[in-house]
């Protein structure tokens, strides 16, 4: 009989049964994810801007994204459109790259949208702010700007300043012109003796001297009259925002309001080189005389002839379209009559012969004629720099004027015309609507006594004592 030995190779079949159902546990766990990992990668974060201004409305891979500065999120990388839009703004597409790095920040410039703004004013050289910035001075061509609403403002020294609100739209050239009012100024008026009635510009004002006003800037003549004392005047320049005085001294003397005393005596009257008409020039003895130192203005004629009309705020302008015949008889009317053809060169171009009330040659800004560019009347007495010798004002242009005399020849002028004679009656002085050459002193112009063209004027001369 021999020992029972346990069988070991039944033991290791046991063994190696469990140690396989440990491997395929392990690898399954592996399988399912059980095993080592690598960290996770964390999600794309984009953030996209506009410049020069942010709020702009973002689309980006077919969605509405928000306005700027905005976040995107998880955007796998690639190429994408991204279309920006905002107010005053040209909408703006951009390409945006993805690189799939954890964050990245993309700024999208936008082109604004531009017009033009141009500012002129008279004077020039008033400084321009838009919207309190200063930004140049008058004129200014072409600004740019962006569209929108604006205000500006023109500031000149001893000027009003000037404001403007407007809106800029895209591509519009807006142009703005100003005339900028002078602050005003003040002037003073004295007189001996004291109490005088004043005319400012030959308009009569309430106030007597001393008086004070309040003016615009400018040229003024200014007259000074008191009864038993001749009229005196000068000519005062008021800049913006200052006061000027002036004191006037009157000498004692009989002479009506509003004219002037022409001497008696000898004159040289005609020229020799002109129109024929002016033939002979030779010497003319007068006797003193007084004569208007304006032209009858609209205010005047109408005292006289209440029917007479004319455009408000021209009562200070020569009264035109006015016949021979009408002239005499407002003359004769206000005790006056019309000067005769003599008087009334003697008073232009006083005793030296000059060829215009102011001197021998034509000079600009001296006389309402064609050469000034008006087309039209304008107030007595505004270019009385060019006064004659004897203070007469407006004896070249502005308006033709009527005198006593029929329209012959000169003794001594043998010239035969059909004109001369008892025909037509002379005009003196040209108009705003003829050249220099009608200007001259000496210069003869006539028509029917029926004609009231419309530069057709006058003013009245007097007797005076003798000296």
């Amino acid at each position: 009989m021999g020992k029972r030995i346990p069988a070991v190779g039944g033991a290791c079949r046991g063994d190696m049964g469990r140690l396989g159902r440990v491997v395929f546990l392990c690898a399954a766990l592996l399988a399912a994810g059980c095993g080592p990992k690598e960290p996770p990668k964390p999600p794309t974060r984009i953030i996209i801007e506009s410049a020069p201004e942010a709020g702009a409305m973002v689309l980006l891979a077919g969605e509405d994204r928000g306005a700027t500065p905005v976040t995107v999120e998880g955007l796998p990388a690639g190429r994408y459109e991204a279309v920006l839009t905002l107010d005053r703004f040209k909408r703006t597409f951009a390409d945006i790259e993805v690189k799939g790095e954890p964050e990245e920040t993309f700024t999208v410039e936008m082109e604004p949208l531009m017009g033009t703004v141009s500012v002129e004013s008279k004077p020039i050289g008033a400084d321009i702010y838009v919207d309190g910035e200063k930004v140049g001075a008058t004129p200014v061509f072409g600004y740019p700007l962006q569209v929108g609403d604006y205000s500006y403002e023109l500031r000149l020294e001893n000027y009003e300043p000037v404001t403007n609100a407007f809106t800029v739209e895209e591509g519009f050239k807006l142009e703005f012109k100003h005339e900028l009012k002078p602050l005003e100024a003040q002037l003073e008026v004295f007189s001996r003796p004291t109490g005088a009635k004043i005319w400012i510009n030959n308009m009569a004002q309430a106030q007597a001297t001393p008086a004070r006003f309040i003016l615009l800037p400018g040229s003024y003549l200014v007259s000074v009259h008191t009864p038993g004392f001749i009229q005196q005047e000068q000519i005062v320049s008021l800049t913006p925002n200052a006061t000027e005085a002036v004191q006037l001294k009157m000498e004692p003397g009989v002479v009506p309001p509003g004219m002037v005393l022409v001497p008696g005596g000898d004159f040289t009257m005609g020229n020799d080189d002109r129109a024929p008409d002016e033939r002979p020039k030779r010497v003319v003895s007068l006797k003193p005389f007084y004569i208007d130192k304006f032209e009858v203005t609209n205010q005047d004629y109408k005292a006289v002839f209440p029917e007479h009309t004319f455009t408000e705020g021209q009562e200070n302008w020569p009264a035109t379209g006015v016949s021979w015949s009408q002239a005499m008889r407002y003359a004769s009317l206000t005790g006056k009559r019309l000067p005769t053809e003599a008087e009334w060169e003697r008073a232009a171009r006083g005793t030296d012969a000059r060829e215009y009330p102011w001197g021998w040659t034509f000079e600009e800004g001296m006389a309402n004629t064609k050469e000034a560019n008006n087309a039209r009347r304008v107030r007595v007495g505004l270019y009385f720099n060019g006064t004659s010798p004897h203070r007469c004002v407006d004896m070249a242009g502005n308006a033709y004027e009527w005198v006593s005399d029929w329209y012959d020849a000169y003794p001594g002028n043998k010239d035969v015309t059909k004109d001369y004679g008892q025909i037509f009656r002379v005009l003196r002085g040209g108009s705003y609507l003829t050249g220099k050459f009608e200007a001259r002193c000496a210069s003869r112009h006539f028509d029917r006594m029926d004609a009231t063209r419309e530069d057709y004027g006058f003013r009245c001369a007097q007797d005076a004592p003798a000296q």
